[in-house]
């Protein structure tokens, strides 16, 4: 097959290796995708952060000047201003700027932690344990991936563009919204060199071989169209926002507002006194700051307190918003068409779009029932959706008895 402009040939023979999966690489398969939104809130950190809170901070000094000695008139403001100290206010502007960037540099850290409190435990149970090896083949028809009870075909027209930072590869695909991840470090100089010819002559075209063959499947087996709706998509979302690690974030979370808040007046109360030029000497400040603390600490306490638990109070809600608003457009981004569904005896066969996967019933950790939903989790934060709308009575009661067989422990039905 001729090769399109500007592209180089494919090579001549297959390039087979391995490499392992761990909990980490996907976590940082799950950050690639997330890397536009991701960034977008690094940059708001100083391009609005910053002038938002220098203005808060010059608007309390020229508010603790303006009320100190009922000196409010601008003329005043002309006469002091050769006296006003500006090292106050230049020492707190500056730990508000090393504070926005500490939470600058600091962003990743903290967005590689909300996503892997949201993708759950790592595992490590007999049937999947972490890390997961991997044995990868690209040819003429496309990609294959072969993992223990896993093996999974994508063509190259459903694979786009290679990109890669310093320890990882990613190969972008349709077949869902994380991108393939290779660790370089398990990875020769000679195989990088052949995943970039390949991908660099083949991704995002019609494939010069044809695929392989479908999974084979017995007689028996139960097949149905399998397209999510919005609403079906909502019970998956909220399953990740209320699983156990991000429970446990969300509380620390409230406790560490709770501690910020509370401390905000004691702190206001330093700032002011420090920027105003007509202050009295510390000595004889801290008496008064002291009996301040004593008497109004109670209430930006009150007011944390109250504001957490209206937070608690309102979130079943505000998450169902969520939920539901993330559903919407995950359909409406979602590829046209619907997989093609097959289960039997040896496991669970989805074909869609030329790609197709087989799920051994061992690769599953259980199954959830939310409503007519069945969910069978994976490892990490994979999971297989299986609407019951979609079976035909008689294939339902097939594919609960098959499900039943091989999955007998429910991770959490309700």
């Amino acid at each position: 097959m001729p090769s399109l402009s500007g592209r180089p040939r494919p090579p001549d023979a297959p390039l087979t290796f391995e490499a392992p999966l761990t909990f980490a690489d996907r976590i940082t398969g799950n950050l690639y995708a997330q890397r536009g939104p991701l960034a977008a809130q690094r940059r708001r950190i100083l391009a609005l952060g910053l002038p938002v809170l220098w203005f808060l901070a010059l608007l309390g000094a020229v508010s603790a000047w303006a009320t100190a000695g009922g000196r409010r008139s601008l003329s005043a403001l002309w006469r002091d201003l050769p006296g006003f100290d500006g090292l106050p206010i230049a020492g707190f502007l500056g730990l508000i700027t090393l504070a926005l960037l500490a939470a600058y540099a600091l962003h990743p850290r903290f967005a590689r932690r909300r996503v892997r409190a949201l993708m759950g435990p790592a595992g490590g149970d007999t049937h999947n344990p972490d890390p997961v090896p991997v044995r990868y083949r690209l040819d003429g028809a496309g990609l294959t991936q072969t993992a223990p009870d896993l093996v999974s075909f994508v063509p190259w027209p459903r694979l786009g563009a290679l990109a890669e930072d310093r320890h990882h590869l990613f190969l972008s695909t349709e077949i869902g919204e994380v991108p393939i991840v290779l660790p370089k470090a398990h990875l020769s100089a000679q195989t990088l060199a052949g995943i970039r010819r390949w991908v660099e002559a083949c991704a995002d075209r019609p494939a010069p071989a044809p695929p392989p063959a479908e999974p084979a499947t017995g007689p028996e087996a139960v097949r149905a169209a399998l397209r999510l709706t919005a609403e079906e998509r909502i019970p998956l979302i909220l399953r990740a926002l209320e699983n156990p690690w991000v429970r446990r974030a969300r509380f620390t979370g409230a406790a560490a507002w709770l501690v910020g808040l509370t401390l905000l007046y004691p702190a206001l109360l330093a700032m002011l006194w420090a920027v105003d030029p007509y202050r009295v000497p510390l000595t004889e400040a801290l008496p008064l700051f002291a009996e301040m603390v004593t008497d109004e600490f109670w209430k930006p306490a009150a007011f944390a307190a109250a504001m957490i638990a209206l937070f608690f109070a309102v979130h079943p809600r505000a998450s169902r918003w969520f939920a539901g608003d993330l559903a919407r457009q995950l359909e409406a981004e979602a590829p046209p068409g619907a997989a093609e569904i097959v289960i039997d005896e040896t496991g669970i066969v989805t074909v869609k779009d030329g790609a197709h996967a087989h799920l051994g019933w061992p690769l599953f950790r259980g199954r959830d029932r939310i409503g007519d939903l069945v969910i069978l989790p994976m490892r990490w934060d994979e999971v297989l959706p299986v609407p019951l709308r979609i079976f035909e009575p008689e294939a339902r009661a097939r594919f609960e008895a098959l499900a039943e067989r091989h999955l007998p422990k429910e991770t959490g039905a309700r």
